[in-house]
């Protein structure tokens, strides 16, 4: 079970973040504490209206709760999960939002703290431990919350039977591929996998020795090295983006300079787009044009077979839920028919109020066993839920795979075209196309004129 924390603020775009339906197969907001507001929306905007009185920018922490594709969770462990993070860190005091997301047939969580929180005593400075004269109300700090995150993560692990992958058991294990949000949103903006973009950089970085090395491997894929404006270096891609070498290498840029040299010595953002502009030919851009229409016509086969699938099963958890509602009145209507009548009437309400007694231990009992019972339905009916969307999402990744090789070798093309340094070469191609777009012109031109002719004859 990875976790990964982070502070921020500006709480109604995190509550449209989480709400959003639309990236999503399904979401449920599973719990809201420590707020006046039932809703989403609500409580995050009120938790950011009690920071305005203090100096904290960020006052929610966000914690994304990502279960193995494996594991198949209920909510009771997910609960469980849950209040470790909160005894751990350090916030079961304060008030949190969870948020349950199904994507491409996996689970995972959401979970919202608010770092505001009474202050009784110094934290910081000369005074530390001393009760304050009157409490203020501050951001607690989330200091070192990564490695603390991880240390959970590994607990969680244990104790569910879930095996440790190899990045958490050792941090150096990790896969080099493995991209952070940035990355992949800018990927998603090209059309392209962040995994072969990290790829192609991480190779060319590898053996190059200097800047003209790795810009001469970098162009075999249609990408050139340039220099940005605060960005040191950068990688150029075909379609003119900007990509920022440090980020998609994980490497410092001072690691970066000293193998590759001082940015100054490459080429401009703007000199490296006239270059790929002077190369890239109309037939060259028509094969890209090409290669995303058919496959945006693929994707959106598959993804209309997502949609009807999402309706489906939306349908069936909606008739599920007012099965439970209906049973759930009329299981409440039961108990409440057992509650006698006249002065032993009054003695069960009396019990009932104060909680004590024979009655409330049974009502309460039936109460827990009922909610099982419909925590289980739900369980059973999203596992066979789960497994159909699996089962779709196998087809989605042969898609895409197949995306990638036509990608890899559509790039590896327009590097060999974009390389073709001597100018007689492309002239000459150029002048060889030509000539059959003139011959094609002529034929059609001639079979033009013979149709004519026999018109007139006739």
């Amino acid at each position: 079970m990875i976790l990964k924390g982070s502070q921020r603020g500006y709480g109604g775009n995190l509550a449209a973040h989480l709400s959003n339906a639309r990236e999503n197969d399904h979401v449920e907001v599973g719990d809201i504490r420590g707020t006046a507001a039932e809703d989403l929306h609500g409580a995050l905007l009120e938790i950011e209206a009690t920071a305005q009185g203090t100096k904290c920018q960020q006052p929610f922490f966000h914690v994304i709760v990502n279960p193995p594709e494996s594991a198949n969770l209920t909510r009771a462990q997910f609960a469980a999960a849950f209040d470790k993070i909160d005894a751990d860190m350090g916030l079961a005091d304060h008030a949190r939002s969870v948020v349950f997301h199904e994507k491409n047939g996996r689970e995972h969580a959401h979970v919202v703290y608010s770092r505001m929180h009474f202050s009784t005593h110094y934290d910081v400075g000369a005074k530390v431990g001393e009760e304050r004269p009157t409490p203020i109300v501050k951001a607690k700090n989330m200091g070192f919350h990564k490695m603390r995150l991880r240390e959970i993560s590994q607990d969680l692990h244990k104790e569910l039977g879930i095996p440790l992958p190899d990045g958490l058991k050792n941090s150096q294990d990790r896969d080099p591929l493995n991209f952070g949000i940035a990355e992949w949103q800018q990927a998603k903006r090209l059309g392209e996998d962040p995994r072969d973009i990290k790829r192609i950089i991480g190779e060319a970085y590898q053996f190059a020795d200097g800047a003209q090395a790795f810009n001469a491997a970098l162009e075999t894929h249609a990408m050139q090295l340039a220099r940005g404006d605060r960005r040191g270096f950068v990688v150029l891609h075909h379609s003119g983006e900007t990509l920022p070498l440090h980020r998609f290498l994980g490497a410092k840029q001072k690691d970066i300079r000293a193998r590759l040299g001082q940015p100054e010595y490459v080429q401009t953002v703007d000199q490296a787009r006239a270059t790929l502009r002077a190369k890239m030919t109309a037939a060259a851009e028509k094969r890209v044009d090409d290669l995303k229409t058919k496959q945006r016509k693929e994707q959106t086969r598959m993804g209309n077979a997502v949609k009807r699938l999402k309706a489906e099963q939306q349908t069936s958890r909606h008739s599920l839920q007012r099965q439970h509602q209906t049973r759930q009145k009329v299981e409440a209507k039961a108990r409440a028919d057992r509650i006698r009548s006249g002065l032993m009437g009054l003695w069960d309400r009396a019990q009932l109020k104060l909680g004590v007694g024979k009655l409330p231990r049974e009502f309460a009992a039936e109460i827990e066993q009922a909610k099982k019972r419909d925590a289980g339905e739900f369980h059973a009916l999203k596992t066979e839920q789960l497994t159909d969307r699996r089962q779709l999402q196998k087809a989605i990744k042969l898609m895409r795979e197949k995306h990638r090789r036509e990608r890899n070798d559509l790039r590896s093309n327009l590097g060999y075209w974009l390389t073709l340094d001597r100018q007689s070469q492309r002239e000459e191609l150029e002048s060889h196309k030509t000539e059959l777009d003139n011959k094609q012109a002529s034929r059609q031109h001639r079979d033009r004129q013979r149709r004519r002719c026999r018109g007139l004859e006739i």
